[in-house]
């Protein structure tokens, strides 16, 4: 049985990148990363070797002599379109043991340019602000109403000593304390922010 032209044994890797379309030191830089190997016989496969190389090479420069011709089929009929809430970032994805290193570091590499680009947006939108200039409001605000609160006893006071008949001095003095000391127990509280 006679194999086809293309699945025969080639000697050389000049023909190799030759029938390819590559430079041969492209050729030579594959073969000693351990991207393409020779067969046990010492001859070239050059189907095996399109293949390894389109596996393992950057999509972007890919030679139209490494991408294995792909036989014409009929277009499937479009899909009908959907309603679809926008997608959630996804995490970055990690190398695995099988596939290409290049590719994962590629992935990940467009990813975290997407996810920064898209920060920046928002934060032109003024739908994100700063950590420090958030925090600083948060605490303004919590000592203003710790001042509001604190200022309470001494506009109420009259009001309640005269309703229950009390010296307003002394009611003002006691409820001052137990507002105090109710902040001070509740000092503790501090704001996260991750």
């Amino acid at each position: 049985m006679i194999a086809a032209a293309s699945d025969a044994l080639v000697p050389s890797q000049r023909e190799v990148a030759r029938r390819l379309g590559i430079s041969h030191t492209a050729l030579q830089k594959a073969a000693q990363s351990g991207r393409i190997a020779q067969e046990p016989g010492g001859g070239w496969n050059v189907e095996k070797v399109r293949a390894s190389l389109a596996a393992s090479s950057d999509p972007a420069r890919k030679t139209a002599a490494m991408v294995a011709p792909v036989p014409a089929q009929p277009s499937p009929p479009p899909p009908r379109p959907a309603i679809v809430a926008p997608p959630l970032p996804e995490p970055l994805p990690t190398p695995s043991a099988g596939g290409s290193s290049f590719h994962n570091a590629r992935t990940a590499n467009e990813m975290l340019k997407a996810q920064e680009r898209k920060l920046r947006l928002d934060e032109r939108r003024g739908q994100l602000v700063e950590k420090a200039r958030a925090l600083m409001l948060v605490h303004r605000l919590a000592k203003e109403e710790r001042d509001a609160i604190l200022a309470w006893p001494a506009r109420i006071a009259a009001e309640l000593a005269a309703e229950l008949g009390v010296d307003a001095h002394r009611l003002q003095t006691l409820m001052d304390a137990r507002l105090r000391q109710h902040l001070a127990e509740r000092n503790d509280v501090r704001v996260a922010v991750a």
